[in-house]
């Protein structure tokens, strides 16, 4: 299994310190530290991390905003870090996508638990997202599908099945996705303009 590797997003040189400590000891690559929410978005662009710990309040950007811009970029799981544990402080992180939250000083035992959850939360949400894509994708050729249907079976005089079935017959012809044949034929009637 590889190692999770971590960035660091933390203003404050002890606490910085302390947490990569703790991850390293722990089995986990710290793989950078942000001093700001600036450069806590930069690295994560550039350095691809598997996970993000990140102090609510930085520097030059908060970092409940700093954890949306990147979420919005280049999704990754986000666990806020505060010394603050007040309701409007929570829904920030909640707000940001935050995928877990520690409350400094971080006892060291609790990291390994948040880590594994916030990894386990973030690929159910990508396989959720995926599968949302592909549902929406599915209908958007199940309505081209229809539509193409329709015009076969008023221009060729054809059942449903049948004009089911040309359109099956031409996409392996073709060796192409129904969905393509569909758009084909629709473009086809459009251009006929009947």
């Amino acid at each position: 299994m590889a190692i999770t590797r971590i960035l660091i997003a933390e203003d404050n040189d002890l606490v910085s310190l302390t947490l990569e400590e703790q991850l390293k000891g722990l089995g986990y690559d710290v793989i950078g530290i942000a001093r700001s929410g600036t450069e806590a978005i930069n690295l994560a662009g550039r350095l691809s991390p598997d996970l993000i710990i990140m102090d609510i309040r930085m520097p030059e950007m908060e970092g409940t905003e700093a954890a949306a811009r990147i979420r919005d970029n280049n999704p990754v799981p986000i666990i806020m870090l505060t010394a603050y544990a007040d309701k409007d402080t929570i829904r920030k992180a909640e707000a940001a996508g935050a995928l877990g939250y520690l409350v400094k000083p971080v006892n060291e035992n609790e990291l390994p638990p948040a880590i594994n959850i916030a990894l386990a939360r973030f690929r159910e949400i990508q396989a959720l997202r995926a599968e949302v894509v592909e549902l929406q994708d599915s209908l958007e050729a199940r309505k081209l599908i229809e539509r193409a249907k329709g015009i076969l079976m008023q221009r060729l005089g054809l059942s449903e099945r049948d004009a089911y079935e040309r359109l099956r017959q031409r996409a392996r012809d073709k060796r192409a996705k129904m969905k393509d044949i569909a758009q084909a034929i629709i473009e086809a009637e459009e251009l006929l303009g009947t």
